[in-house]
């Protein structure tokens, strides 16, 4: 117990004594993960990025594995393959919702366009008629008096 007693290194709640300390440079956990390994996502990202030779119209590509794989997929959407589709449908929604500008510029081109577009809106709003009040004015003088049917006889308003 030369530890407690040692006045320059106390012993007690957070501090343990100095035999049971991690050494420095040595990790507290020596059989975990090595230093430099790869996680799951980096090793496909890598994977993904490595090019492959295609022939495309009888022309001989390199272009990474990422792009065929989309290739495929568009290629066989095309032809009708219903999972194909899905999956096609289902990214391109994912990517449009992350980022709803690049949707909205692949419909309006250049200025022409935008032009034509702000005609079509004045037209629609000259056309349009006023908007209908939800509460029109009531006449003042029949406020405070209920409503009295016009013929006693008949009962009707």
């Amino acid at each position: 117990m030369a530890d407690a007693d040692d006045p320059t290194n106390p012993v007690g709640y957070k501090k343990p004594p100095r035999h049971k300390q991690f050494k420095p440079g040595l990790s507290g956990n020596a059989k975990g993960r090595p230093r430099g390994s790869k996680n799951f996502t980096t090793v496909i990202e890598e994977e993904l990025r490595t090019p492959i030779e295609v022939t495309e119209n009888g022309k001989r590509k390199r272009i990474s594995k990422r792009h065929a794989i989309v290739k495929q997929t568009v290629n066989k959407a095309v032809a009708g393959d219903p999972k194909a589709t899905a999956i096609l449908l289902t990214e391109t929604r994912i990517h449009e919702s992350q980022n709803p500008s690049s949707a909205i510029q692949s419909f309006v081109v250049g200025p022409e366009d935008q032009v034509v577009m702000n005609n079509i809106l004045q037209r629609i709003r000259q056309s349009e008629p006023p908007p209908l009040d939800p509460c029109p004015p009531s006449d003042p003088s029949s406020k405070d008096e209920p409503m009295m049917p016009t013929d006693p006889n008949k009962g009707e308003l």
